[in-house]
Formats: C-alpha cells, structure tokens, sequence
C-alpha cells in the first residue's frame, strides 16, 4: 500500500471510527428521555428472558448489550423476542458497516437525483414541478430558472414542496399554493436543494384510512448472502388533520402483512394506541391495502439497481391509478425501531446471528486497523 492509499485508508478508517462512537452516544442519549423511560421501565424480562439475550449477543456479537431496546420494544405489542435488534448497533454498526461510501449515500438521498435511478428502473415518483440543487432552479424539462419564474410555472392545485436533501422527519416539508402570500420567501427559506413537486392522490383502499396525508409504506430492504431481504414492513399514517404522516411529527404506525392486511393496533413513537383512526374511525384490523405487494416488489427493485448500498429505507404508497409511488430512500438514520415496535419481533429474523456475526468481525477489523 502506498502513502496516498495509506492516508486515505486511514482517514476513511478513522471516519468510520467517528461514525459509530458519536451514533452509539446518540442511541444512548436518546433513551434518556423521560418518555422513553416510562416505556420500557414498564416491562420487567423474567430471568429466562434476560438468559436468552444475553446467550444470542455474547455468543455470536461477542459482548453483553443493556436490555433497554428489549424491554422498549417489548411494551408496544407486549411480545418479546430475544433477537430484537437493538438501535444501539443498527445505525452505529450496521447501517454504516453497510453503507460505507458516503459519495453513493448522499447521491441516492438526494430526491433530485433519486428520481433519475427510478426512472431508470421503471419506478414512478411524485411528478416534479420546480428543482433546486446547488442552489440552481430548474422546471421540469431541466431549463434553467429565475425565481421570478416559479409563481409562473406553479400549478392552480395546490403542490407539495421539501427539502431535496439532509431532511428527515417531514422537517421543511410545506404545501404550496400559489395564492398563497408570501409564498417565495417560505421557498428561498428551504435553502440551496429542495424540490415542488405534484400532490399526491393515494389509492382508495389508502385514502378511507385517512385522506388528509400521503399515508406511506415504511420498507427496508438490505443485501444478505446475494439475495435482497425485506424486514417487515409497516405503515405510517397521518392523523388530527396534519398533512404528514411521519411518526415524528406526530402519525401513528401500524404493522402491514405480507397480503396487505393491517394489523390490530396503531402506535404513535410514544406509545398511544389506537384500535381505530382517531379521525375517520376506520378500524384497523384486517384492513387491506389493494395491491400493497407491488410496493415490496418496487422496492427490491430499486434496491437491486442501486447495490453499491447495503441497507436502505424506502418510503413508498400507491396512488389513486394503484401504482406504487416512490417517495424518497432513507440511507443514513435510517432507523429500526419502527418495525420492531409495530410488529413485536426482529427485524432481521433467521439472518440475526448471521449478522450478529459478521458485525463482530467488522468491529475487530476497524479496531484493528485503528491502532496500526
């Protein structure tokens, strides 16, 4: 190895090294909430519970971990299950091990360039309407614009309009009228990258759960033994007359089955529970989403065309034609706990102690080379 792959090499290392310390202080930092707290202090593991998370870890991850993701997970659906996969090694651990090359990362995020792979794949995404990246305006055949333009080139309907990058959340995310007053500074105030696009008209089978957000499909899918897996999927609805659908912005989550039908039992991230929405009192429980297995489908799809990227979240719906629509890919934070808490089990299943495994080896192989 020469002096320049040797710096480069140690840089990226080092990266890494960064990475995984900083996320695993934020998982930390996170469950001292006192929210979080009085969750999972509400569940007490049985000697025998506790035994066989600490079998799984120490024997194949090669150290103990703390029973707080357990015991968190636990409380929603009350199932516990051993191989629940702790936020304190997905981000920190997994998703960086999987996602290493943060130049494929940042593309693939960024929503002005996701459309262009989609395209490419024969996946529909929300029609674009204006682009900003780097600070350059575009409509939608790529000409360039001034911002005196944009008022222009809006629609009469109203469009939907977000952050093209570092955004999550539903952070940034506005509805854009054009009557509306004052409706270019509100854009100018997303910064150098974001993106108008069309709103939205989900499915009807989508829409009689609640009309009011673009209800989307939360589905990770990741790279194991050759072969692209799905984790369970789950649902995120919009409710109290918001527009986002998004668990941190106050939407409720619920389990999907593999034939579309809901699950029982919808939870917000803090752990209200509901057995109906709260807005359209639509009942839950066996519910089914028409044509919910082309989006598991899409996804893989997409996946399979982006393989420089180990794991990625998608957000997906299907429209009001039952077309499944890609809404953006979740690369880094992407997140587990979501799956984990709607559908009681781990998101990995039969590939657990295989990827308990693999991750052990990575951690001896980055402290390895640190010290060199």
């Amino acid at each position: 190895m020469n002096l320049k792959t040797s710096i480069k090499h140690f840089g990226e290392v080092s990266l890494q090294k960064r990475r995984h310390r900083i996320g695993r202080q934020k998982e930390i930092r996170k469950f001292e909430d006192p929210r979080r707290v009085s969750i999972y202090s509400s569940v007490h593991l049985t000697p025998e519970q506790e035994k066989q998370i600490d079998d799984l870890f120490v024997t194949h991850y090669g150290q103990r971990i703390p029973y707080t993701w357990h015991r968190h997970y636990t409380a929603f659906t009350g199932k516990f299950d051993a191989q629940y996969f702790p936020e304190l090694l997905y981000i920190p651990e997994f998703e960086i091990y999987m996602n290493t090359d943060l130049r494929y990362a940042h593309a693939f995020e960024d929503k002005n360039l996701l459309k262009l792979f989609a395209g490419g794949v024969g996946i529909r995404m929300p029609e674009t309407i204006i682009s900003c990246t780097n600070g350059i305006l575009c409509d939608r055949d790529y000409r360039i614009i001034k911002w005196n333009d944009i008022n222009n080139l809006l629609p009469d309907r109203i469009c939907f309009a977000k952050p093209s990058t570092l955004s999550s959340s539903g952070q940034g995310c506005m509805l854009v009228d054009k009557e509306q007053e004052g409706i270019l500074p509100s854009l100018q105030a997303l910064g150098n990258n974001f993106v108008i696009q069309e709103r939205l008209i989900c499915s009807d089978s989508i829409q009689k759960i609640y009309p009011g957000s673009v209800n989307t499909f939360r589905v990770m899918t990741y790279f194991w033994d050759g072969k692209i897996h799905c984790a369970p999927v789950v649902m995120r609805i919009g409710r109290n007359g918001s527009f986002l659908d998004n668990a941190h912005a106050g939407g409720v989550f619920i389990a999907v089955n593999p034939d579309g039908t809901l699950h029982k039992t919808a939870f917000t991230e803090f752990k209200d529970e509901f057995k109906e929405h709260p807005d359209t009192h639509l009942v839950f429980e066996g519910h089914q989403i028409k044509n919910f297995e082309k989006v598991v489908e899409s996804a893989k799809r997409m996946h399979a065309a982006m393989p420089q990227l180990g794991v990625i979240n998608w957000d997906f719906t299907i429209d009001k034609d039952e077309v499944p629509v890609l809404i953006e890919a979740n690369i880094m934070k992407g997140g587990i706990w979501i799956f984990q808490m709607a559908w009681g089990c781990g998101c990995f299943g039969e590939n657990t102690i295989a990827i308990l495994e693999w991750l052990k080896e990575k951690n001896k192989d980055l402290a390895t080379h640190h010290s060199t």
